[in-house]
């Protein structure tokens, strides 16, 4: 599937407030680093920077549609990358949060699931745009949610796990449930 590009309708006064943003992390790690060990560090973060920037112009060139599309089997590997770190992560600071890596990387999949979730949630309220919710779609986008964060909640990483909330939370409220209404009919 194949859709036509343009950049015209980019929001190119975010992307220059994102920039501000970072170039003022980037002097505050200067100052921050000027006189100690890690002098120069300002300069990696630049390279993440453009890094980050150009990943982002790349990835606007795929259609969001076809990720949607293959949304299911990301959520698979998310939940198995996550038993994964259960399984066989390497424990530091008291928790399991991260798999080893060839060359000696580490992958944290707990952060990658953000991103699915967003999609998964995305996906399931949009599937049901047409009717209105019930208890069961509730709990069904609970259990979408819920099974990540618990896992999470095993390695143990509460932080990273309470994030998961208001993904959920924004995908109800932008799927357009009706708390009044909704609650209210199923009560009855």
């Amino acid at each position: 599937m194949s859709r036509y590009v343009s950049y015209r309708d980019f929001d190119w006064l975010l992307l220059g407030f994102v920039l501000l943003i970072c170039g003022l992390g980037v002097m505050e790690i200067q100052s921050a680093t000027v006189h100690t060990k890690f002098a120069g560090s300002h300069i990696k973060q630049i390279y993440w920077i453009l890094a980050g920037v150009g990943m982002m112009f790349l990835m606007s060139l795929v259609n969001y549609q076809a990720l949607l599309d293959q949304i299911h089997w990301f959520y698979i590997a998310s939940i198995a990358s996550l038993i994964a770190v259960l399984l066989f992560g390497t424990k530091a600071l008291g928790a399991k949060r991260w798999i080893k890596m060839p060359g000696g990387n580490h992958f944290q999949p707990s952060e990658w699931v953000k991103l699915v979730l967003i999609l998964a949630i995305a996906k399931f309220f949009a599937e049901m745009r047409q009717r209105e919710l019930s208890w069961g779609d509730f709990f069904k986008a609970g259990a979408i949610v819920g099974v990540p964060m618990l896992l999470v909640l095993r390695q143990p990483d509460l932080g990273t796990a309470l994030t998961y909330l208001p993904i959920a939370a924004m995908g109800m409220f932008l799927g357009g449930m009706q708390w009044k209404q909704g609650l209210a009919r199923s009560m009855s």
